[in-house]
């Protein structure tokens, strides 16, 4: 696991420039590390890579477009050895890093071969980049920070109370841009949260977000939110810090700092989400099956894809469960 002690550690000051250096998870067949150089104190997460997996990856990287703060290099060390490098060039972004090197690396470890490897760490990074573009510096669109109660407001109300922390924060896979927000051990679950006064739609991102073809059952829940400036209501900081409340284990306040960064939620910006308030108005559940009304993917014609839709609240009244039989699906434990 990378923390900050870790870090800390690598960064006591030596005598001699160079770097100080960790090996992460031995048993994987591939060499990463982390590292610390001196005397700049640069953060680095480093993969070993051979002179032919460089071949794979080479064009790519040198076509990215740069990210103030970051840096993702491909540096011969010796031979046919490389290093595929990401290293953290501006401090206003170390509580961004920590996060970031962890997920590339935990998509890399298991990889099949040294070429899958490099690729799923080029396409991680990529990835970052993204979000941290589409993260202005006025912070989560109004949208996306309704849309971000609504799964904290479902973790916290809803699955916190029913299985273990750890489990409930590894079952909130929607920051990993997953086909559904939530995968629990019983069942899959999509989010849904508006502040519409009067909604009759839902929007569905694609033919795979309410797709049963893996055989997890899948509900769709939805709320519907009062939002106020600086009114009555739980701010989504507030929201935030009850969630932390709840987490007594290390690892598990870990991932879900980890989680929120990956949802745009960036510690720098916390002052931006104080002013919004929600409050919650409705709260409605359905269990997604046999004449749910939906696209899938198995039912579309060859060629077509990304198919977002709306669903009339309307027609989802026979497929209506109670909270407490959600719980249930999820905990596995429905009959």
């Amino acid at each position: 696991m990378i923390d900050e002690n870790m870090w800390q550690e690598l960064e006591t000051r030596q005598q001699t420039p160079g770097r100080s250096t960790r090996r992460l998870y031995p048993d994987s067949p591939h060499d990463i590390h982390v590292a610390v150089t001196h005397p700049a104190l640069r953060r680095m997460l480093l993969l070993g890579v051979d002179a032919m997996t460089t071949d794979t990856i080479r064009k790519e990287i040198y076509e990215l477009p740069s990210t103030r703060g970051l840096q993702l290099n491909l540096s011969s060390m010796s031979g046919h050895r490389y290093e595929l490098q990401v290293v953290l060039t501006d401090d206003e972004l170390t509580e961004v890093f920590t996060p970031l090197v962890s997920d590339i690396v935990e998509v890399v470890r298991d990889a099949p071969t040294a070429e899958t490897a490099a690729e799923a760490a080029v396409r991680r990074y990529v990835r970052w980049q993204q979000l941290l573009r589409s993260v202005a510096r006025e912070g989560l669109s109004r949208q996306a920070r309704c849309g971000l109660f609504g799964e904290l407001h479902f973790l916290l109300e809803h699955v916190l109370t029913a299985v273990g922390q750890h489990t409930a924060i590894s079952s909130w896979t929607g920051p990993r841009q997953t086909n559904q927000d939530f995968q629990l051990p019983g069942a899959a679950v999509e989010v849904k949260a508006t502040t519409a006064r009067s909604p009759r739609t839902i929007q569905i991102a694609s033919e795979r977000q309410l797709d049963t073809a893996g055989s997890t059952p899948l509900a769709l829940a939805h709320f519907v939110l009062d939002d106020r400036q600086r009114g009555l209501g739980m701010s989504l900081n507030a929201l935030v810090d009850e969630i932390r409340a709840h987490l007594t284990a290390p690892s598990a306040s870990q991932r879900f700092e980890s989680l929120l960064i990956q949802a745009g939620y960036l510690p720098s910006q916390r002052d931006i989400y104080d002013q919004d308030r929600y409050t919650l108005r409705r709260s409605e559940f359905w269990a997604v099956g046999e004449g749910f009304p939906r696209i899938v993917e198995a039912e579309l014609p060859p060629g077509v894809g990304n198919c977002a839709y709306t669903i009339d609240v309307s027609a989802l009244s026979s497929h209506s469960v109670t909270a407490e039989t959600l719980v249930d699906l999820f905990r596995g434990t429905h009959g």
